[in-house]
């Protein structure tokens, strides 16, 4: 198919040749893009004061942002005045807490037989730490790190305590199950 369109146009390509364009042709399409030209100067002209306007819209814009930001009050970080009864009434609830998790471990290890002696030790570390802590509020009042401190020694105690209910829990299940296999 390609070689015959080939020998086609081979054959006929005087019949081509013959339809060249007129020579005016080309100084028409010349002029008609001197036209063009001539006519985009004036938007050339003109193109300063679009520049003109963009500057000014972003000064404008810069300058009510930095007046909006400067009515705005700035919050400074000062001394948060903590409640001694907020802390107290968080105090109150971890403790009565890890008091009630510790008499749910005893009783399950008094029943179980199961004497788990680096826990209690670990517990016992736990509350000294806090009563340093606590100490320590007692002479820089309002730190607020040291009130955070405070309650993630709290929520520890009572993490740990729930993991060893959970652990004692697994373990007498095994030691039934253990006991109901025949």
């Amino acid at each position: 198919m390609k070689d015959r369109l080939e020998k086609w146009v081979v054959e006929h390509r005087n019949d081509f040749d013959d339809l060249e364009p007129r020579s005016d042709l080309w100084d028409r399409i010349a002029g008609d893009m001197e036209k063009r030209n001539a006519e985009s100067i004036p938007l050339k002209k003109y193109a300063w004061v679009w520049q003109a306007a963009a500057v000014v819209f972003v000064c404008v814009t810069l300058g009510l942002l930095v007046e909006r930001s400067l009515k705005q009050p700035i919050d400074v970080a000062g001394p948060v005045e903590v409640e001694q009864e907020d802390i107290q009434e968080v105090e109150r609830y971890y403790t009565a807490l890890i008091q009630e998790r510790k008499a749910e471990i005893r009783l399950v290890m008094s029943q179980s037989d199961v004497m788990d002696e680096q826990l209690l030790d670990d517990l016992d570390d736990l509350d000294l730490m806090y009563a340093e802590l606590k100490k320590d509020l007692a002479k820089n009042q309002n730190n607020e790190k040291l009130i955070h401190a405070m309650i993630r020694n709290l929520q520890l105690r009572v993490e740990i305590l729930n993991k060893q209910l959970k652990i004692l829990d697994q373990l007498i299940k095994y030691e039934n199950d253990e006991n109901i296999t025949i």
